[in-house]
């Protein structure tokens, strides 16, 4: 019996005879990293204060970010600052820039994601025949062919981490993790021309909706990989914005 394997679908047809375009593993940029980004805690950060921690994505996103929520950034710092209080309540010491270089959470956590986002946006350029350094500023201007695509990259990958934040919801408060939109991933297979044949590639997958306009709704779970190789299984596609 094919057992999971009757079920599963596969983001790669196995016709030989078929053309690629693109067709790289993950064909959507950083899709295996949204398992990870549901698991972890975020709350609403403003562009304004985020972007000024972010090298890359900084200038790719036009909306209020979700930034994550690191407990042991958050520890370091209170632990550095019951140290100094400490040492002011005994009558030490404490320098100006003991003060000045306090931890700061928000900043570690938007710099750590902001640079996973870079690597994975010159990661996936790599893997697609594409030479990245032509693209380290994707947002420039630019009459070069590829950078439609190359931009295409970077808004799906840094909205991969760093989520569009309710807009709802105040500055600081915790919010769950939501997906980009699907026609931010359909955005980057036609920018792009991506082709997997057979209709292999989707961006919307699983779950009870009705297809969006932005794309055709396809039967889940799909699967795919991971740039360590290890295999990971999505229930549902991109949110239908």
């Amino acid at each position: 019996p094919l057992g999971a394997e009757a079920f599963l679908k596969e983001y790669y047809t196995t016709n030989a005879a078929c053309r690629h375009k693109f067709c790289v593993n993950p064909v959507i940029p950083a899709l295996e990293e949204l398992p990870n980004m549901e698991k972890t805690r975020w709350r609403k950060g403003s562009l304004a204060n985020a972007s000024q921690f972010m090298s890359f994505c900084g200038k790719v996103l036009d909306y209020d970010p979700a930034v994550p929520l690191r407990n042991d950034s958050a520890a370091a710092a209170d632990a550095v600052r019951q140290s100094l209080r400490s040492r002011r309540k005994a009558g030490l010491p404490v320098m100006d820039y003991e003060v000045a270089n306090l931890p700061n959470a928000l900043q570690d956590a938007v710099a750590d994601f902001d640079r996973a986002a870079a690597r994975r946006y010159f990661m996936h350029l790599s893997g697609m025949g594409i030479e990245a350094w032509d693209h380290s500023d994707p947002m420039q201007a630019s009459a070069h062919p590829l950078r439609p695509c190359a931009r295409s990259v970077a808004r799906l990958v840094c909205s991969t981490y760093f989520p569009k934040a309710p807009a709802f919801i105040a500055e600081g408060h915790e919010v769950r993790y939501i997906r980009p939109c699907a026609n931010s991933c359909q955005n980057y297979l036609e920018s792009c021309g991506v082709e997997c044949c057979d209709d292999s590639v989707s961006c919307a997958w699983g779950g009870d909706g009705e297809p969006g306009a932005a794309a055709a709704r396809r039967a889940g779970p799909v699967r795919t990989m991971a740039v360590g190789g290890a295999e990971v299984l999505l229930e549902t596609g991109y949110t239908e914005c």
